[in-house]
């Protein structure tokens, strides 16, 4: 008998190691389905990071283009439209400055629209560089550009002015063919009873058509 339950013992110490096996290899099997689904998990939430990283990155591209004038560099008109309309209040001295380029269609006519487009991308270059960089230029039309002055006097803004009109005539003493010529007028916050940026624009631009008209008239004098 004492064989006997030695064997049995013996069997049923064989079949719990058997069953501990199995389990144990069960285990192993299913911790390691287990780290590969977690891994695959992980490495989803990566590939849909980087994806929406990405997406960010183009949409913020694609904000930025829709913003942005290709031929000049400078913001487009949209841009411009989106400031005046947010911009509803003065906190401190604005001024705005309308630059018109002259004789455009004249240079379009006679040298070609590639002549035309330079001379824009030209005047745009002059704008931005004499302008400090704190201040907003954009291009407002075809042969139209802004700029728009924070905290600044009538001085201030003159001297802008000047700065231009000084970088518009050294490039004209080396241009061959194509010169700048344009109008200007600005309208200060400090001197206007208008409440927000669109009408300031508005009193700076009919300034500039004014100007526009004493330039023909001098023209015409000579």
């Amino acid at each position: 008998m004492s064989e006997e339950y030695f064997y049995l013992a013996d069997e049923t110490v064989t079949a719990a190691e058997d069953y501990s096996q199995k389990c144990a290899t069960r285990l192993d099997q299913i911790e390691k389905a287990l780290i590969f689904v977690i891994a695959l998990v992980i490495l989803m939430m990566i590939k849909e990071s980087v994806s929406a990283v990405v997406l960010m990155k183009k949409n913020r591209e694609l904000n930025k283009k829709a913003y942005i004038d290709l031929h000049t560099g400078l913001p487009n008109r949209s841009r411009v439209e989106e400031l005046i309309a947010h911009y509803d209040h003065f906190d401190e001295p604005t001024a705005i400055i309308v630059f018109d380029l002259n004789d455009l269609k004249v240079v379009n006519d006679s040298l070609g629209h590639l002549a035309g487009d330079t001379l824009i991308m030209n005047f745009a270059h002059i704008i931005r560089t004499s302008i400090p960089e704190k201040y907003f230029v954009g291009r407002y039309g075809g042969d139209e550009f802004i700029a728009l002055l924070n905290d600044v006097t009538q001085q201030d803004v003159e001297d802008i002015i000047l700065q231009v009109q000084n970088e518009a005539r050294c490039y004209n003493e080396f241009s061959k063919q194509i010169f700048i010529d344009f109008a200007f007028g600005y309208a200060l916050s400090t001197h206007s009873r208008e409440t927000n940026l669109k009408l300031l624009l508005n009193q700076a631009d009919k300034n500039m058509y004014e100007c526009k008209a004493r330039m023909k008239a001098k023209k015409k004098s000579h």
